[in-house]
């Protein structure tokens, strides 16, 4: 379509309807419009809720209320310092140990915070070590079943180390937590994901610019350690309420991309003439063209009689 205020943009057609079906298509759009709105608020608010469905999760999976009626009561349960349910913990090397000048493409991948969300670990191909510097660092080598945390930033970004991440190398901004035999992996990162150690981290990291976190700090929190079947329990009861969670985001970015397609369909259809009913009764077009043409003609010589009386 031209463009509007050019020459060719006012010579382009124009579909003009008869004025009070222009006022008909109006008051539609003005209705169908405001509900779209209100359709886009709704679920604008849908992330939100998520978000605090998914902490509220984790936050009944560590403290014991996520399984309070599958247990046997008949077990004790504790909560104990994390330095009493883990094997080891390591920080990555230093930034002494590991420069910019080590990375590559194409080695094996270093796992920094950045590289951690959601609780999956994406590496990135230009930040990798070859080989002689895997060796040399072997020491941070990662291993299936230990859980890497984020050290710098944003606190309780975690992930369990799978068999695909095996060998990786520890960066310099993670820490590596090895479990003992009674814990299991995947609720040590619930439970270093979770809303209360999250707020406990952020309140004791240190860090002038950015929260620094230290071992000293992690091996003093306090978790709630039932038995390893009651772990594994909670474990499986919070993948399938986070499945659904997710299953609920994908139907929310598809319904956003319904709705944002909304205004503009309904704007085409008011253009076509299909949004409300014709009324044959209405004053055709052709006609209000003729009545204004036919008004400005008059004004046009209204000026000039005026103008020649005052010459």
């Amino acid at each position: 379509m031209p463009r509007l205020g050019t020459e060719a943009g006012k010579a382009a057609p124009f579909i003009l309807a008869p004025l009070a079906e222009q006022k008909r298509i109006a008051d539609k759009l003005e209705a169908v419009l405001g509900r779209v709105d209100d359709c886009r608020a709704r679920l604008d608010r849908v992330p939100a809720l998520l978000k605090r469905f998914r902490q509220s999760v984790l936050a009944a999976a560590t403290s014991g209320g996520l399984t309070e009626e599958w247990r046997d009561e008949e077990i004790d349960r504790a909560t104990v310092p994390l330095r009493d349910a883990i094997k080891i913990i390591r920080t990555g090397p230093f930034g002494s140990s590991l420069h910019k000048a080590d990375y590559v493409s194409g080695g094996t991948p270093i796992v920094n915070p950045m590289h951690i969300t959601g609780g999956k670990i994406f590496p990135t191909d230009r930040m990798t070590v070859d080989k002689p510097t895997l060796k040399r660092l072997s020491d941070f080598k990662l291993s299936t079943g230990d859980v890497i945390i984020g050290r710098r930033g944003e606190m309780g970004r975690c992930a369990v180390i799978t068999p695909v991440e095996n060998g990786w190398l520890c960066g310099t901004g993670s820490m590596v937590l090895t479990p003992g035999a009674t814990l299991c992996p995947e609720y040590l990162q619930i439970f270093l994901s979770s809303p209360a150690t999250v707020n406990a981290l952020e309140g004791e990291s240190v860090g002038s610019t950015m929260v620094n976190l230290n071992q000293k700090i992690l091996l003093d929190l306090e978790i709630f350690f039932p038995p390893l079947p009651e772990q594994q329990e909670i474990v499986s009861r919070v993948e399938v309420l986070f499945a659904m969670a997710d299953r609920i985001e994908a139907r929310l970015a598809t319904a956003q991309k319904a709705v944002e397609r909304l205004t503009p369909a309904t704007l085409a259809k008011a253009f076509r003439g299909e949004l409300v009913p014709q009324d044959p009764n209405d004053e055709a077009a052709s006609a209000l063209l003729e009545r204004i043409r036919t008004t400005e003609v008059a004004k046009s010589k209204l000026k000039l009689t005026r103008k020649a009386r005052t010459a």
